[in-house]
């Protein structure tokens, strides 16, 4: 095992071994565009107000609209959506970040309909912390795909999945 002096860099090492669900994070902004970004910085909080935690860097694009407080979605990916993935996280903006995907609306915010769930969010609780504006999202809905449980993880710095024929 290696020690690392640096926090940092031992934490950028540390999470290259942390697996994660790839998401796309949607909402709607005051001006009635649709935003959407990529994210594995997202965890359940409690099932008791049912809830969620998103984490989004205040240089993402999505940050302005999230730290108003706006409704959003989380997209959980399957693993077929690492181009859509890659789309929403980089420099594409805005309407852009829609040209991949079947994308559907529901009480006014955008979901990607083959995802494997989609968790429709209410913002309850915000703070910021370092360079990241925490969310905690109850939910208010859920959409769960049926068939195979398939999501798009991301570990090690590259997309991987849970069947590796894939």
């Amino acid at each position: 095992m290696t020690l690392f002096d640096n926090p940092s860099t031992a934490l950028r090492a540390g999470m290259r071994r942390l697996a994660a669900s790839v998401c796309v994070i949607t909402a709607v902004d005051s001006s009635g565009q649709r935003q959407a970004m990529t994210a594995t910085a997202v965890t359940s909080v409690s099932d008791d107000p049912a809830s969620l935690l998103v984490c989004v860097n205040r240089q993402a694009g999505l940050y302005d609209t999230l730290s108003q407080g706006h409704r959003f979605a989380v997209n959980v990916l399957s693993a077929q959506h690492a181009e859509l993935s890659q789309l929403c996280a980089g420099s594409a903006t805005g309407e852009g970040r829609f040209a991949l995907g079947s994308w559907g609306d529901s009480s006014g915010l955008p979901y990607l309909r083959d995802a494997q769930a989609v968790f429709f969010c209410q913002t309850a609780r915000q703070l910021t912390h370092g360079t990241h504006l925490v969310v905690i999202g109850d939910v208010d809905k859920v959409l769960v795909a049926d068939g195979a449980v398939d999501p798009l993880l991301y570990a090690d710095g590259r997309y991987r999945s849970l069947n590796p024929e894939d």
